[in-house]
């Protein structure tokens, strides 16, 4: 079986059958950005739900030898949500949750899928969120958009491997250094973010 059968096969298994998209139709959706660029199809797009569904995907990717790239909104400007010829797509469109929200902490924690203007929502009147874009808030953060302050993430690296990560740690500060990135890290597969006070 050749690899990227036997990637499709893993990540099916993985994701659900019907979170994997092979066909040319539905993988044209993913070829362009925000500016309308145009890239290859990829090999597939993998749609996990979580954090460990993204964690096995990726192994699969490094077990196999195949290359990802990462997808959000697909807004950005810079051709980083571009395909790469024979990679395998993850786009983060199903994860969307608020996992957790603290307003007296000015502090959220969210899924990299939940949209910008959906957060907005939630926090208000209260706390400020940008809705100046149609992006994710992950997509916001990996294009380091420096709308808020990123606290900590749960970072998924190129291996599969999962690490918690919060600001000001010990070592090099990879929370700081993770904004504007565009998933050169890995994946964020969720971020806290230090919210502004409304008042």
């Amino acid at each position: 079986m050749e690899d990227g059968a036997e990637l499709i096969e893993r990540v099916r298994l993985i994701c659900g059958a019907r979170n994997v998209l092979t066909d040319t139709a539905e993988l044209l959706t993913y070829r362009s950005d925000g500016l309308w660029r145009t890239g290859p199809l990829p090999l597939a797009v993998a749609l996990p739900g979580d954090g460990a569904e993204v964690a096995s995907v990726v192994r699969a990717c490094a077990e196999l030898a195949v290359p990802w790239t990462v997808r959000g909104a697909g807004t950005s400007t810079d051709g980083s949500a571009l395909s790469r010829s024979g990679a395998l797509l993850i786009a983060l469109a199903r994860m969307r949750r608020i996992l957790s929200l603290n307003l007296e902490d000015d502090e959220v924690t969210v899924e990299p899928g939940v949209p910008a203007a959906l957060l907005a929502r939630r926090v208000a009147p209260s706390h400020h969120f940008p809705t100046e874009t149609v992006s994710t808030v992950g997509g916001i953060v990996a294009q380091g958009a420096g709308v808020t302050e990123l606290m900590g993430l749960s970072l998924v690296g190129s291996g599969g491997a999962r690490a918690e990560i919060r600001a000001g740690g010990p070592g090099y500060d990879i929370a700081a250094a993770f904004p504007g990135s565009c998933g050169e890290y890995g994946i964020a597969v969720a971020l806290t973010l230090r919210l502004v006070s409304a008042g």
